[in-house]
């Protein structure tokens, strides 16, 4: 019986250990599949418990960076909804990590966009 238990024990243990996947790794998977929305969300509730993690900020930072740029490219979105959503993602990406050459250069296409849709009426 003894033996039994003890078993039982390590193979639950060892069941439940080859599943886990940690927060930061299971937001990448998500973002290597293009499911954004859920890394950047995964990311947020990481940066919040460790906000002087380096690789936590980095990763959100990119994550909010590829998050615009999936906005930018689907074509089911309407440019007046995808844009708005897009530079929101993009200025978030920035606050994290002013360095991020892309999302700077969309960001800044994105306001040329919008402002050309101002001066020409478009709606």
């Amino acid at each position: 019986m003894k033996r039994f238990f003890t078993l039982l024990v390590i193979s639950i243990l060892i069941s439940t250990s080859c599943c886990f996947v940690d927060p930061v790794t299971r937001a990448q998977n998500l973002s290597q599949k293009g499911k954004f929305e859920d890394a950047v969300k995964i990311l947020e509730n990481e940066y919040k418990k460790q906000p002087n993690s380096v690789p936590v900020k980095s990763l959100l930072a990119q994550s909010y960076a590829d998050y615009g740029l999936a906005l930018c490219q689907d074509i089911a979105k309407p440019p007046k909804i995808k844009y708005p959503m897009a530079k929101e993602q993009f200025a978030m990406a920035l606050t994290l990590n002013p360095y991020l050459k892309d999302a700077k250069d969309m960001y800044e296409m994105i306001e040329k966009i919008q402002e050309s849709f101002r001066s020409n009426n478009i709606n």
